[in-house]
């Protein structure tokens, strides 16, 4: 007997969002992929030095929106489609000690400057998330957060400070490290989520995720 089956019976389900990270942080890249995530790179014009505000949270968020928006407004140029659901993300991190800030390092010289700051201290390392869900080239819904880890930093001899600065490219990292890449000995303690560390929260990404149906 032959059996046959009716596709009226079987339920529409739509397609997984596509999912675009404004970034090209080899560590958020990294994360993406432990999630199981098919996902596109897309690397922003966006010169994060002319966004400023007194309010340190409140510039990474400005940061994040930025990068977020300029692939929103912009599909062609990124190569976003315009006929099924995206998924955006993006994200700016700093390190904090009070209110002085640690982004990137300019050049050797900047980058020994911050890290001697950062050694034997304990500073706040804050990345703000701003994630945009659109659907047939309209915004249905976006989201913006920041979350925020505490993380102390062993102090350096001149020698490992200067062998640190040639082994490493600093210039890519915010507060001149990553987890993901530099020495673990580096960071001797962290009080908070190791994720938003390297660059991207899963306390903040997975939520909004799930409930997307890009993971369960």
């Amino acid at each position: 007997m032959k059996l046959s089956f009716s596709s009226k019976n079987q339920p529409d389900v739509p397609p997984a969002p596509d999912v675009v990270l404004a970034s090209q942080s080899i560590g958020r890249k990294m994360l993406l992929e432990k999630l199981g995530i098919r996902f596109r790179v897309a690397v922003t014009r966006i010169d994060e030095d002319k966004i400023t505000d007194p309010n340190p949270q409140k510039q990474l968020q400005k940061r994040a929106t930025a990068k977020m928006q300029e692939v929103v407004n912009n599909p062609r140029v990124y190569m976003v489609p315009e006929d099924r659901d995206v998924i955006v993300i993006a994200a700016d991190s700093e390190a904090f000690i009070s209110k002085k800030c640690f982004g990137k390092a300019k050049d050797r010289d900047d980058a020994k400057k911050m890290l001697k700051e950062l050694m034997d201290k304990t500073h706040t390392f804050t990345t703000a998330v701003s994630i945009a869900h659109v659907a047939m080239g309209k915004v249905k819904k976006t989201w913006t957060k920041t979350a925020a880890t505490r993380v102390t930093m062993r102090k350096l001899t001149t020698n490992e400070l200067e062998s640190y600065v040639n082994r490493y490219d600093f210039t890519r990292f915010a507060a001149c490290y990553a987890l993901n890449e530099t020495p673990w000995d580096l960071v001797t303690k962290i009080d908070g989520s190791y994720t938003n560390v390297i660059g991207l929260p899963f306390e903040i990404l997975t939520p909004i995720l799930r409930q997307l149906k890009i993971i369960e």
